[in-house]
């Protein structure tokens, strides 16, 4: 799994979008 902050995640389809800490 990427490493960062997860803005949202959709549980219901199991994903979600991530905002990398590196930018």
């Amino acid at each position: 799994m990427p490493n960062g902050t997860v803005k949202w995640f959709n549980d219901a389809k199991g994903f979600g979008f991530i905002s990398p800490e590196d930018g």
